[in-house]
């Protein structure tokens, strides 16, 4: 009995450690979103930093947590027109890319992949498809031409977002797994992520 109660002690004490660390990653998301550099040509901000943290320690569940309900929350918080759910639906989406690809793992080019699967197929196409249907009036050009006409003035903007996270992902995992008490957040290492092989970074 004794056992028991210290395991169901333990399972509580990691779920409450892991609701709140996703708690405050979902907060950081939301306010790294509110300090983007916004111009009339690209629009660059942080807020993927949170999420792949939550990537590295809970999987595509967290991932998709801190970047989906981090969506709704921005809205609630500084509101800048209507919700619009496939935009929400698409930011999960790319939280789960990243959980799928960098849970407990920092490799280089894991996250090079995680980066243009997210950025040159969901971003380009995806996002700029919802885009397309929000501002598209049928006094313009056909539908099918006006939407390439956006993903290709979209190409700067995720060039240099694409750019921005392959430089700033590899540095923060790589810190997350030299600082043990982060990486004992992780529900999937029962308190500590087990060590990698030498060769990790081509895994």
């Amino acid at each position: 009995m004794d056992v028991k109660k210290q395991r169901n002690k333990s399972n509580l004490r990691t779920a409450t450690t892991s609701m709140t660390t996703l708690a405050i990653l979902m907060a950081a998301e939301v306010v790294l979103n509110l300090l983007e550099i916004h111009t009339a040509s690209i629009k660059i901000n942080l807020a993927f930093i949170p999420v792949v943290i939550a990537a590295y320690l809970f999987g595509s569940a967290g991932s998709i947590v801190v970047y989906g309900l981090g969506d709704i929350v921005g809205c609630i918080v500084h509101p800048v027109g209507a919700w619009y759910p496939p935009i929400t639906i698409t930011y999960a989406l790319i939280g789960a890319v990243f959980g799928l690809l960098l849970k407990n793992n920092s490799s280089i080019i894991k996250t090079v992949i995680a980066v243009v699967i997210n950025q040159f197929v969901i971003s380009l196409f995806i996002t700029t498809l919802w885009i397309s249907l929000l501002s598209y009036n049928t006094n313009d050009t056909m539908f099918m031409e006006f939407y390439f006409t956006k993903v290709v003035l979209r190409l700067w903007q995720i060039g240099i977002m694409t750019a921005v996270q392959i430089v700033i992902i590899p540095p923060v995992l790589k810190s997350i797994e030299r600082i043990p008490f982060v990486r004992s957040l992780s529900p999937y290492s029962s308190g500590q992520i087990a060590p990698k092989a030498p060769d990790s970074d081509i895994s």
